[in-house]
């Protein structure tokens, strides 16, 4: 991957930039990558990577060392070149001529900082040699100098605008879209897609205000256990009515599960009753945000569903499914397209309807 040394990138080719300034959790430099597209269409892609919240989850990144020993890891600590490497698949490979975005503008952020990309705070916290160290939630900075790379490199308002985002980017991607949307105010085709994300906790208010320090605003609409729920909610209330937002989960997802189980109970681990309560809160939440939410649109499914209950986390990163009729006859390819043509539907309704309580 080419180095981008100036404002004029070749078109089609794949560039990664260094941020000046910007920072991954451990201090490391932090890099975005774009590609110029050949029609006047933008893509905005947040990738995820696990989240940190406490002194415990801060000593225990994902490494080789943790792979190999097994132990419990919580999130990824910075860009490493093999990463940059291997990003660009699935919603991605724009060398894939039945991806909707193949020839589209791409900004694609990594996600190194463990906050959602949210964060303004350097976490003091002690290792596993009781040594005082950093982590760097920093995701706020991060954001802030690649959308200003964005407007050098893509000025004009573009015919179509995706701002979407998978697990830890699916909920940063909503957090963003009001302010990316007001960097191309006339743009009137707008559609927020967030993949793999949902996880209630009573401890968000407290993680987002003391652990990450997100901004005021941001954090005045953090009410409720279902974060998801409230970001949807604040990115409806602050950006144009034409805006399509979409919303993608598997209903027994089990990094989700895993990491929902940890913040309630302390246990990075599946257990059936914790499977069963993913899936109510799931089906719940998508039902009122159905009801309560404009332009609001879900797929649901349980695709794949394995002997111990689970799903998988994610079909952004996977080429076979992306465009394999997943749910009711509809691929995920199909659905995005669709919406992005202002032809929204709604997926798997089956599971809301299944759900007594939703």
């Amino acid at each position: 991957m080419k180095i981008l040394t100036d404002n004029h990138p070749e078109i089609g080719r794949w560039y990664r930039k260094e941020l000046e300034g910007g920072t991954s959790s451990t201090g490391k430099p932090f890099n975005v990558t774009f590609r110029k597209g050949t029609t006047n269409k933008l893509l905005i892609f947040f990738f995820g990577g696990g989240l940190s919240w406490s002194e415990e989850t801060a000593r225990s990144p994902f490494t080789i060392g943790a792979l190999i020993r097994k132990k419990d890891a919580f999130y990824v600590p910075d860009v490493a070149k093999l990463q940059l490497g291997t990003i660009h698949v699935g919603l991605l490979n724009t060398k894939d001529a039945r991806n909707p975005f193949a020839d589209w503008h791409i900004l694609t952020l990594p996600y190194t900082t463990a906050d959602f990309h949210l964060g303004s705070n350097d976490y003091s916290y002690q290792d596993a040699k009781s040594n005082r160290k950093i982590l760097h939630h920093q995701g706020v900075n991060n954001v802030q100098k690649a959308l200003e790379l964005l407007k050098e490199l893509i000025p004009e308002t573009p015919d179509k605008l995706v701002i979407s985002g998978v697990s830890a980017g699916g909920f940063g991607c909503v957090a963003y879209a009001p302010q990316i949307s007001k960097l191309y105010p006339d743009c009137q085709n707008l559609t927020v897609y967030s993949e793999g994300t949902f996880m209630p906790t009573s401890r968000w208010s407290t993680i987002t205000k003391d652990v990450w320090k997100i901004n005021s605003q941001l954090q005045s609409y953090i009410k409720s256990d279902d974060l998801i729920t409230d970001l949807f909610h604040y990115a409806s209330q602050n950006m144009p009515s034409h805006t399509i937002f979409l919303h993608s989960n598997t209903v027994y997802d089990e990094a989700l599960v895993r990491f929902t189980n940890k913040l309630n109970n302390g246990r990075l681990a599946i257990d059936s009753g914790a499977l069963q309560t993913f899936y109510t809160g799931l089906t719940t939440s998508v039902k009122k945000l159905k009801q309560n939410l404009p332009n609001y649109y879900y797929f649901l499914t349980d695709h794949g569903k394995k002997k111990n209950g689970t799903t998988r986390h994610l079909f952004a990163d996977a080429p076979k499914l992306i465009y394999h009729e997943i749910q009711d006859g509809i691929s995920i390819a199909n659905w995005l397209t669709g919406a992005i043509k202002q032809e929204p539907v709604d997926v798997g309704s089956k599971f809301i309807r299944n759900n007594n309580n939703a």
